[in-house]
């Protein structure tokens, strides 16, 4: 895969996750403020976004590995709905969600890291013998 393939690669993970996070952020508060279920935005704040965020970072760190821009996307997203749909005192939510973020794709990066099969390298091959000359 050139560079460029995987730039743009990258670039429509980072778009599909953003418009996923703007979907779940404002979208879905709208739908529950109407129900008759007392405090679930407040359990979707504590429980069900990080989970969605964190089952979100994994993917992304399977396919990505872990890159730190990534990390913001939650939080700075959380932050019009925060005073939308919340108070002031719902942006420490979003340093649990970058914090969330952060977890979730250092988890799919490190399973990448134990699932994939590095090449062996027998005692006679080349790599091995160049490293003896160094």
């Amino acid at each position: 895969m050139t560079d460029m393939e995987k730039s743009v690669r990258l670039k429509n993970h980072y778009i599909v996750h953003i418009a996923f996070y703007a979907f779940m952020f404002n979208l879905l508060p709208v739908a529950f403020m109407g129900s008759h279920i007392e405090g679930f935005l407040v359990y979707m704040l504590i429980l069900g976004f990080p989970a969605v965020i964190y089952i979100a970072s994994i993917i992304f760190g399977l396919f990505n590995g872990f890159k730190w821009l990534y990390i913001l996307f939650p939080a700075v997203l959380f932050v019009p709905a925060a005073f939308i749909y919340y108070d002031y005192s719902a942006l420490l939510y979003a340093a649990l969600y970058a914090a969330v973020s952060a977890l979730g794709m250092f988890a799919g990066f490190i399973l990448v890291r134990l699932f994939t099969k590095k090449p062996a390298t027998s005692a006679g091959s080349e790599k091995v013998q160049d490293r003896k000359k160094k």
